[in-house]
């Protein structure tokens, strides 16, 4: 083998390698993202503790408070989320969200009956109004929750992009 015969095959060599490390690096990336997105599934929480109290309901048979929150976002040019939490109160104060959506023009929040929470809120063309049995139902409007493995077994999501119960 001359001089230049070894030389040209570890050239084939090193690019055989880089390529190697090109694929590896791209499977890495990939399995990352995976494992990131699966992740984000099953232990995404429909949770929010920050915000202002605007106001707290207590269900008819004092079982449950709704507390409903507005939080402010994105400074002078941004807007209100509403978000509305339960504490259940047979099941040692738990608080659970039951809603989460951009504050429209007009909020109300009221009790139904013992566990169905009304929730208009409209204005601007938009209704993002609903009627949830507490424990059972939740709404979210960006439909993130909606996604989550844990939600969907345990709860009935609705969002802004899946129908709305009358």
């Amino acid at each position: 083998m001359t001089p230049y015969q070894a030389i040209y095959c570890g050239g084939d060599r090193l690019k055989y390698n880089r390529r190697m490390l090109g694929f590896g690096l791209i499977a890495l990336l990939i399995c990352t993202i995976a494992v990131y997105s699966i992740y984000q599934n099953l232990t995404y929480e429909f949770k929010f503790e920050s915000g202002e109290l605007r106001e707290e309901l207590t269900s008819p048979d004092g079982d449950y408070t709704a507390q409903v929150f507005l939080q402010l976002y994105g400074g002078a040019a941004g807007g209100v989320n509403v978000y509305v939490n339960v504490i259940f109160h047979s099941e040692g104060h738990i608080v659970r969200a039951v809603y989460y959506s951009d504050a429209k023009s007009y909020l109300h929040v009221n009790w139904v009956d013992r566990d169905r929470l009304s929730i208009t809120n409209t204005g601007g063309g938009e209704n993002r109004s609903i009627v949830l049995t507490v424990g059972k139902e939740i709404y979210d409007e960006t439909g993130r929750a909606c996604r989550a493995y844990s939600i969907q077994k345990n709860y009935t999501c609705y969002s802004k992009k899946n129908s709305i119960p009358s």
